[in-house]
């Protein structure tokens, strides 16, 4: 009996320890079958699980709006079962710039960014959706679409509670951008605030730190932002510093002078002891061809101890306001003053000449907000092009494009390298984020950058599968818990039991962008489920109509 029994206890060791390695290698989590229903059950799909390690076989089961369990769950019962064989079951991707601010409020199933697998997106590059004052509403419903709800909001906090109120498929969170309090205390003058202003300014960021802001932002090549001095932004960063927040910027320069850019984030980051993020990280004008270089001063910045990463969306071409190749002087004031001004002749001769065009080739206009129908027929055409037509010059082809506009044109710019775009998104500390919101309403009858429907699956189709450049597990953390990290949202990010129920499956044999420059308005395929807060937006291929999404305070 004593030898029966040793060998019993010989036999159980073993199996434990064969049982305790597995679960080690797989982190998976067997459920007793007498354990009470999950809401949902996803079964037969390899997990990736978020943090960079290996994909495995498990199931994962959501209870409410949380993941209960991942494992084998093929004795579990379930309201809803989805079959996720040939299929990766990952968390829900987060997108550090997107845009859609303006769209929840006009189609809050933002069916774009859904189809895309992101199920949070944090928004407010420059300037964020609040604090506005009663001149900045004026201008915004001014300008706005048709179809677009009229601004009533004040704050950021009103603005979080009105897309609480009106419901959206996805979650989001926002930064407060640094260009609101300047543009609410003084305008859009191209002067530095008074140390009075100044300490207005940074009791408006605290309000917004304190609404729950994930960080304070900034745009510096856009007026007013671009109005702003570094000690000005240290000053604003220090706040955002006392609540925990970190600094996020489109830098001052992306070109020629992309190493001062560089330097003054640094110095932001240094003094005001903030993490720092770069948006959409890229090299042009004469640093094409030197990311390598900028992706070195980083790292040597990260070695000297400052917090700092990047992200970036994978596309050669930019898109943005036409007005940023105007001269800073000429937009002081705003748009209409601009346009304005270049009605004298001799102010529109300086403007020309100081407009960085070429000869139109690498410039496409996405949009001609409002623009009479003679001139609305320039919309998805190179400048160029539209010079031609116009029989001038392409500067003053586009001096007639900003008359025949209500605000900024919206243009593409063709001038990235591939091997820049390669060099930045292979980075481990590189996340994505789309520059883009979800095309919705009237968006929809003119230009959009291909990001606006493409970034997620581009980068898993394209950039993954077809060009190796990293794994797909490495392209997944990027999308989940490195972004999350950097947007400091804890809860989300890495699929396992306790995070919130933001998931993702998809087929890596399939998974890919349509979207193109000439024919943009097309979603992307090889996403076949999203869930959100545990409950499904897309399923199976279809939109449910479901609005799970939640405002993500930062605290």
């Amino acid at each position: 009996m004593h030898g029966c029994c040793c060998t019993y206890g010989v036999r159980l060791l073993v199996l434990l320890i064969l049982a305790f390695h597995c679960g080690a290698a797989i982190s998976t989590t067997r459920v007793d079958p007498q354990s009470p229903t999950f809401d949902i059950r996803i079964v037969n799909g390899q997990v990736i699980d978020g943090t960079g390690r290996a994909r495995f076989r498990a199931d994962v089961g959501i209870r409410g709006d949380t993941v209960a369990a991942v494992g084998d769950l093929s004795r579990a019962t379930a309201k809803i079962t989805i079959d996720a064989r040939d299929q990766v079951v990952a968390p829900g991707f987060i997108d550090l710039l997107g845009h859609s601010e303006s769209s929840v409020l006009v189609e809050p199933m933002l069916e774009g960014k859904v189809r895309q697998g992101v199920t949070t997106e944090v928004t407010g590059e420059g300037h964020s959706p609040g604090p506005l004052n009663d001149a900045m509403i004026a201008e915004a419903n001014r300008t706005r679409p048709p179809g677009f709800p009229e601004i009533t909001w004040h704050t950021l906090a009103e603005f979080m509670r009105e897309v609480e109120k009106r419901g959206s498929a996805i979650n989001f969170a926002f930064y407060i951008g640094a260009a609101n309090p300047r543009e609410i205390v003084i305008g859009t003058a191209d002067r530095p605030p008074t140390p009075e202003e100044l300490r207005r300014m940074e009791q408006i960021v605290d309000e917004s730190m304190r609404a729950g802001a994930v960080g304070m932002s900034t745009a510096l090549i856009y007026p007013p932002g671009r109005f702003a001095s570094t000690d000005e932004l240290i000053a604003l960063a220090r706040v955002v510093s006392k609540y925990g927040g970190s600094y996020w910027t489109h830098l001052r320069n992306e070109a020629d002078n992309i190493s001062a850019a560089l330097g003054e984030a640094f110095r932001i980051g240094r003094e005001a002891k903030v993490p720092v993020n770069i948006f959409h990280l890229k090299t042009g004008g004469k640093m094409r061809g030197h990311m390598p270089e900028v992706v070195a001063k980083i790292e040597a910045e990260q070695k000297r101890g400052l917090d700092v990463a990047s992200n970036v969306y994978p596309y050669t071409a930019t898109s943005t306001d036409l007005t940023s190749i105007v001269p800073a002087w000429a937009l002081e004031g705003g748009y209409l003053p601009f346009v304005a001004r270049i009605k004298d002749p001799a102010t529109r001769a300086k403007v020309a000449a100081e407009m960085r065009v070429g000869d139109g080739s690498t410039i496409l206009i996405r949009n001609l907000p409002q623009a009479p129908p003679d001139m609305n027929q320039f919309e998805r055409r190179r400048l160029s092009d539209i010079a031609t037509a116009l029989n001038v010059a392409p500067a003053e082809a586009a001096l007639r494009l900003f008359e025949a506009s209500n605000s900024s044109p919206i243009a593409i710019y063709f001038g990235l390298l591939e091997d820049d775009l390669k060099a930045a998104l292979k980075q481990p500390w590189v996340a994505v984020g789309s520059d883009s919101g979800a095309v919705v309403g009237v968006m929809r009858e003119v230009g959009a950058h291909p990001r606006a429907y493409g970034t997620f699956p581009r980068i898993l189709g394209h950039y993954v599968r077809d060009e190796h450049l990293f794994t797909l597990e490495e392209a997944v953390r990027k999308m989940t818990s490195l972004a999350a990290s950097r947007a400091k949202l804890s809860d989300r990010g890495i699929l396992r039991a306790g995070m919130r129920a933001d998931v993702v499956v998809f087929d890596p044999k399939t998974i890919r962008d349509v979207s193109t420059y000439e024919d943009p308005h097309h979603y992307s395929v090889g996403i076949s489920n999203v869930i959100v807060n545990g409950t499904a937006v897309l399923r199976d291929g279809n939109v449910t109509g479901a609005l799970p999404g939640r405002v993500l305070r930062h605290h």
